[in-house]
């Protein structure tokens, strides 16, 4: 898998400390991780010297281990923290830094702005600890690993039935498994880790899949969760090798991931609401012929072939600009200015824009907008939104979102 090449800045900082949450952010891509997290810590906390939360992230080109234990020795003490490790690099305002490590850093003079809660490997453990510290979010953020996303998402809808999900998975360089989750108390590559947001805080969010659909349209006749068994009542792979060609005929004959052939073409479920959620279709199954999807697949759901267009030729700069113009007026935020965000930004579309992931995050399209604003951006192997028309919280792949706090 080839991930892109990008511009590792040494040391990246910004605050905000308008009414409402005061922010700060910094990042470092020194190559001790000991004072990397530390140039980072004290780059955010100078702006913010008592945070309410941080959020942290770094690539698993580090030890991971070290670099949460480094962060929860740098912070203030028993500031909660919520951290995912990220694909290839982090995202800022600024552009793409490649092995780097960063935190933004909350804070909100409101008790309860935010409460955290965190398990090693079951879901649902999580969510009931959030539940105890907080009974009624706005939102929930959460962070997951790849595959256990959905039962997360269920099991928010039982306990807090109506309130919005948000956020990205932990992701890895390869697809090798080495991706993690980060709390004050532990990491873990199994790790479910919740931000409930309190209805002090304005917030907004977004999580857009920038396609537009083409005529190709077929049914997923036989599924089990993420994996289709059929398509118009043939062999799933059958159809992808008609679909795609060669490009995908090894894996085809033998079986594999087929990540980057795959990038540039979305396929995607329309709800009756008409929104659509888009899936990246990751590997083929050879002599079962079958096809994984990085998102669960409903029997008898018609999937629609998307376009791309010219997103990948700009590192997606108009979907980023969309995406922050969308979150800023959803929500609570509603409008008003923002004073910290996180950006989510699919691991498939990093594949698909190359070397264009920096040129999107600098373009003019987005960072006229963003400006100086504190910005901590995460590559992830999946990403989770609440459809507004649909009422629906979905788990969702190849989609570009932005987190506003305001």
């Amino acid at each position: 898998m080839k991930f892109p090449k990008i511009f590792s800045r040494k040391h990246d900082k910004a605050a905000s400390n308008t009414a409402g949450v005061s922010s700060g952010f910094g990042s470092s891509a020194l190559e001790s991780t000991k004072e990397a997290v530390a140039e980072a810590v004290k780059a955010a906390t100078s702006s913010v010297p008592n945070p309410s939360i941080a959020f942290i992230s770094c690539t698993v080109s580090r030890d991971v281990d070290e670099v949460q234990k480094e962060f929860v020795s740098a912070l203030p003490k028993d500031v909660p923290i919520h951290g995912i490790t990220s694909s290839g690099s982090l995202l800022t305002s600024k552009g793409a830094s490649a092995g780097a490590v960063g935190c933004l850093l909350l804070k909100s003079e409101e008790e309860g702005a935010f409460a955290t809660a965190y398990d090693s490997e079951k879901g649902e453990t999580a969510v009931l600890g959030l539940k105890e510290k907080m009974a009624s979010p706005q939102v929930i953020f959460m962070g997951a690993t790849p595959g256990a996303e959905e039962g997360v998402i269920a099991s928010i809808n039982e306990h807090f039935p109506g309130v919005p999900v948000y956020g990205g998975t932990a992701a890895d360089d390869a697809l090798a498994g080495e991706w993690k989750v980060m709390s004050a108390d532990a990491v873990s590559s199994t790790g479910v880790s919740l931000v409930g947001v309190g209805s002090s805080v304005k917030f907004g969010a977004s999580m857009l899949g920038p396609y537009t659909e083409t005529e190709k349209k077929v049914i997923a006749t036989k599924t089990e969760g993420r994996r289709v068994f059929e398509i118009d009542g043939k062999p799933a792979t059958d159809f992808v090798l008609e679909w795609l060609g060669d490009d995908v005929k090894e894996a085809y004959d033998n079986g594999g991931l087929i990540l980057p052939q795959t990038a540039q073409k979305p396929i995607g479920i329309k709800k009756p609401s008409g929104e659509i959620v888009t899936n990246h279709l990751a590997a083929l199954g050879a002599e079962e012929k079958y096809v994984d999807f990085f998102a669960p697949i409903p029997e008898g759901a018609e999937l629609l072939i998307m376009d791309s267009g010219d997103g990948p030729s700009t590192g997606y700069a108009d979907a980023l600009a969309n995406a922050y113009d969308t979150a800023k007026s959803q929500g609570s935020l509603a409008g008003g200015p923002p004073t910290a965000g996180m950006i989510v930004y699919c691991g498939g579309m990093a594949i698909a824009v190359g070397d264009k992931l920096d040129e999107g995050l600098t373009s003019d399209a987005f960072a006229s907008k963003v400006g100086d604003l504190p910005v901590l951006g995460m590559t992830c192997f999946g990403e989770q939104a609440y459809l507004e028309g649909q009422k629906e919280n979905v788990q969702r792949n190849l989609s570009v979102g932005m987190i506003l706090f305001g």
